[in-house]
Protein backbone atom coordinates (compact mmCIF):
# COMPACT_ATOMS: atom_id res chain seq x y z
CA UNK A 1 0.00 0.00 0.00
CA UNK A 2 1.39 3.35 -0.84
CA UNK A 3 1.87 6.33 1.94
CA UNK A 4 -0.98 8.41 -0.11
CA UNK A 5 -3.66 5.66 0.24
CA UNK A 6 -2.09 4.30 4.24
CA UNK A 7 -3.00 8.34 5.50
CA UNK A 8 -5.98 8.56 3.42
CA UNK A 9 -7.33 5.01 5.17
CA UNK A 10 -5.90 6.23 9.12
CA UNK A 11 -7.82 9.66 8.65
CA UNK A 12 -11.03 8.13 7.68
CA UNK A 13 -10.97 5.55 10.30
CA UNK A 14 -9.77 8.18 12.86
CA UNK A 15 -12.46 10.34 12.18
CA UNK A 16 -15.07 8.11 12.13
CA UNK A 17 -13.80 6.34 15.47
CA UNK A 18 -13.00 9.22 17.23
CA UNK A 19 -14.87 12.29 15.70
CA UNK A 20 -13.52 15.06 14.10
CA UNK A 21 -12.11 17.18 16.96
CA UNK A 22 -10.01 14.09 18.92
CA UNK A 23 -8.63 12.67 15.02
CA UNK A 24 -5.35 15.17 15.43
CA UNK A 25 -2.75 15.28 12.48
CA UNK A 26 -0.63 13.33 15.37
CA UNK A 27 -2.75 10.57 15.87
CA UNK A 28 -3.41 10.31 12.13
CA UNK A 29 0.67 10.28 11.61
CA UNK A 30 1.03 7.88 14.42
CA UNK A 31 -1.47 5.48 12.95
CA UNK A 32 -0.84 5.44 9.37
CA UNK A 33 3.27 5.02 10.48
CA UNK A 34 4.39 8.49 8.76
CA UNK A 35 5.67 11.59 9.88
CA UNK A 36 3.58 15.02 9.56
CA UNK A 37 6.15 16.33 6.65
CA UNK A 38 4.66 12.94 4.68
CA UNK A 39 0.82 14.32 5.00
CA UNK A 40 2.14 18.25 4.29
CA UNK A 41 3.68 16.06 1.24
CA UNK A 42 0.69 14.78 0.22
CA UNK A 43 -2.38 16.75 1.09
CA UNK A 44 -0.84 20.19 2.48
CA UNK A 45 -3.16 20.63 4.88
CA UNK A 46 -6.12 18.55 6.92
CA UNK A 47 -8.52 20.42 5.16
CA UNK A 48 -7.07 18.85 1.67
CA UNK A 49 -6.60 15.26 3.57
CA UNK A 50 -10.25 15.44 4.29
CA UNK A 51 -11.22 16.43 1.04
CA UNK A 52 -9.72 13.69 -0.48
CA UNK A 53 -11.09 11.28 2.06
CA UNK A 54 -14.53 12.85 1.00
CA UNK A 55 -13.93 12.96 -2.80
CA UNK A 56 -12.39 8.77 -2.40
CA UNK A 57 -15.77 8.32 -0.57
CA UNK A 58 -18.17 9.79 -2.71
CA UNK A 59 -16.73 9.64 -6.23
CA UNK A 60 -17.79 5.93 -6.86
CA UNK A 61 -21.30 6.73 -6.25
CA UNK A 62 -21.58 9.61 -8.46
CA UNK A 63 -19.48 7.70 -11.25
CA UNK A 64 -22.26 4.54 -11.15
CA UNK A 65 -25.16 6.89 -10.52
CA UNK A 66 -23.63 8.82 -14.13
CA UNK A 67 -22.39 5.36 -15.67
CA UNK A 68 -26.12 4.11 -15.53
CA UNK A 69 -27.61 6.98 -16.92
CA UNK A 70 -25.50 7.04 -19.99
CA UNK A 71 -26.34 3.31 -20.57
CA UNK A 72 -30.43 4.57 -20.49
CA UNK A 73 -30.01 7.50 -22.69
CA UNK A 74 -27.92 5.50 -25.12
CA UNK A 75 -30.80 3.01 -25.22
CA UNK A 76 -33.76 4.40 -26.69
CA UNK A 77 -35.53 7.66 -27.68
CA UNK A 78 -37.43 9.21 -25.62
CA UNK A 79 -35.80 7.84 -22.27
CA UNK A 80 -38.45 6.13 -19.76
CA UNK A 81 -38.66 8.33 -16.85
CA UNK A 82 -38.85 5.04 -14.57
CA UNK A 83 -35.31 4.09 -16.17
CA UNK A 84 -33.67 7.00 -15.36
CA UNK A 85 -34.72 6.76 -11.90
CA UNK A 86 -33.85 3.28 -11.20
CA UNK A 87 -29.81 4.38 -13.02
CA UNK A 88 -30.19 6.73 -9.75
CA UNK A 89 -31.74 4.84 -7.20
CA UNK A 90 -30.17 1.42 -7.69
CA UNK A 91 -26.49 2.42 -7.12
CA UNK A 92 -27.75 4.33 -4.04
CA UNK A 93 -29.21 1.46 -2.47
CA UNK A 94 -26.67 -0.69 -3.13
CA UNK A 95 -23.84 1.68 -1.90
CA UNK A 96 -26.22 2.14 1.08
CA UNK A 97 -25.83 -1.59 1.28
CA UNK A 98 -21.96 -1.84 1.34
CA UNK A 99 -21.54 1.36 3.73
CA UNK A 100 -24.53 0.83 6.05
CA UNK A 101 -23.19 3.61 8.54
CA UNK A 102 -22.21 6.08 5.63
CA UNK A 103 -24.21 9.32 7.02
CA UNK A 104 -22.58 9.23 10.17
CA UNK A 105 -19.17 8.66 8.09
CA UNK A 106 -20.41 12.00 5.85
CA UNK A 107 -21.07 13.89 8.88
CA UNK A 108 -17.91 13.44 10.69
CA UNK A 109 -15.77 14.12 7.68
CA UNK A 110 -17.82 17.30 7.40
CA UNK A 111 -17.32 18.45 10.59
CA UNK A 112 -12.93 17.16 10.33
CA UNK A 113 -12.87 20.31 7.90
CA UNK A 114 -12.01 23.96 9.16
CA UNK A 115 -13.61 26.19 7.07
CA UNK A 116 -17.21 24.81 6.08
CA UNK A 117 -17.54 27.11 3.13
CA UNK A 118 -14.46 24.86 1.67
CA UNK A 119 -16.70 21.57 2.50
CA UNK A 120 -19.83 22.88 0.71
CA UNK A 121 -17.82 24.12 -2.00
CA UNK A 122 -15.75 20.78 -2.77
CA UNK A 123 -19.11 18.70 -2.40
CA UNK A 124 -20.69 21.07 -4.76
CA UNK A 125 -17.65 20.27 -7.62
CA UNK A 126 -17.88 16.83 -6.71
CA UNK A 127 -21.30 16.28 -7.88
CA UNK A 128 -22.24 19.43 -10.03
CA UNK A 129 -21.26 17.30 -13.32
CA UNK A 130 -23.08 14.49 -12.60
CA UNK A 131 -26.75 16.28 -11.30
CA UNK A 132 -26.52 18.92 -14.41
CA UNK A 133 -26.85 15.61 -16.66
CA UNK A 134 -29.52 14.28 -14.63
CA UNK A 135 -31.55 17.42 -14.94
CA UNK A 136 -30.92 17.21 -18.66
CA UNK A 137 -32.40 13.77 -18.85
CA UNK A 138 -34.79 14.11 -16.58
CA UNK A 139 -35.96 17.42 -18.79
CA UNK A 140 -35.81 15.17 -21.68
CA UNK A 141 -38.24 12.55 -20.01
CA UNK A 142 -41.00 15.40 -18.63
CA UNK A 143 -40.74 18.09 -21.43
CA UNK A 144 -44.03 19.27 -20.26
CA UNK A 145 -42.25 20.66 -17.15
CA UNK A 146 -40.83 24.39 -17.11
CA UNK A 147 -37.35 24.52 -15.79
CA UNK A 148 -37.45 25.82 -12.33
CA UNK A 149 -40.40 23.44 -11.93
CA UNK A 150 -38.58 20.64 -12.59
CA UNK A 151 -35.10 21.76 -10.92
CA UNK A 152 -37.30 22.26 -7.41
CA UNK A 153 -38.17 18.07 -8.49
CA UNK A 154 -34.76 17.57 -9.69
CA UNK A 155 -33.75 18.75 -5.67
CA UNK A 156 -36.30 16.99 -3.90
CA UNK A 157 -36.13 13.47 -5.68
CA UNK A 158 -32.44 13.76 -4.25
CA UNK A 159 -33.26 14.79 -0.99
CA UNK A 160 -35.98 12.32 -0.42
CA UNK A 161 -33.95 9.49 -2.07
CA UNK A 162 -31.07 9.98 0.25
CA UNK A 163 -33.31 10.55 3.34
CA UNK A 164 -35.14 7.31 2.05
CA UNK A 165 -32.82 5.33 2.16
CA UNK A 166 -31.10 6.37 5.59
CA UNK A 167 -34.38 6.69 7.61
CA UNK A 168 -33.79 2.95 8.80
CA UNK A 169 -34.96 3.32 11.85
CA UNK A 170 -37.96 4.76 11.19
CA UNK A 171 -38.87 2.71 8.24
CA UNK A 172 -37.68 -0.59 10.35
CA UNK A 173 -40.72 0.61 12.85
CA UNK A 174 -42.87 1.44 9.90
CA UNK A 175 -42.33 -2.10 8.20
CA UNK A 176 -43.17 -3.67 11.55
CA UNK A 177 -46.73 -1.97 12.42
CA UNK A 178 -47.91 -2.06 9.24
CA UNK A 179 -46.47 -5.77 8.15
CA UNK A 180 -45.29 -4.95 5.13
CA UNK A 181 -42.90 -7.10 2.57
CA UNK A 182 -39.60 -5.80 2.61
CA UNK A 183 -38.67 -7.48 -0.59
CA UNK A 184 -35.60 -5.43 -1.97
CA UNK A 185 -36.96 -5.42 -5.83
CA UNK A 186 -40.92 -4.80 -4.60
CA UNK A 187 -39.59 -1.73 -2.18
CA UNK A 188 -37.57 -0.49 -5.06
CA UNK A 189 -40.27 -1.04 -8.03
CA UNK A 190 -42.67 0.62 -5.92
CA UNK A 191 -40.74 3.95 -4.98
CA UNK A 192 -40.21 4.15 -8.46
CA UNK A 193 -43.35 4.35 -8.77
CA UNK A 194 -44.28 7.17 -5.98
CA UNK A 195 -41.28 9.04 -7.04
CA UNK A 196 -42.03 9.02 -10.83
CA UNK A 197 -45.96 10.33 -10.00
CA UNK A 198 -44.65 12.97 -8.58
CA UNK A 199 -42.14 14.20 -11.15
CA UNK A 200 -44.77 13.86 -13.78
CA UNK A 201 -47.45 15.78 -11.89
CA UNK A 202 -48.35 18.62 -13.97
CA UNK A 203 -46.97 21.98 -13.00
CA UNK A 204 -48.77 24.27 -10.42
CA UNK A 205 -50.63 26.99 -12.25
CA UNK A 206 -48.55 30.76 -12.48
CA UNK A 207 -50.04 32.86 -9.49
Amino acid sequence: MDTKTKILDAAERLIVELGAEKASMRKITEEAGVNVAAINYHFGSKDNLVSAIVTRFITPLEQNQRERLEEVMASGSPPKLEAILRSQLEPLYEFTQANPDWMNVFHQLAAAYDNEGIFKQNLKNLVREKLAYLAECLAVALPHLPKMVLCRRVAFFRISSFGIMQGECIMDETIDILGIDTDPAKMMDELILYISAGLRAEAPAAS
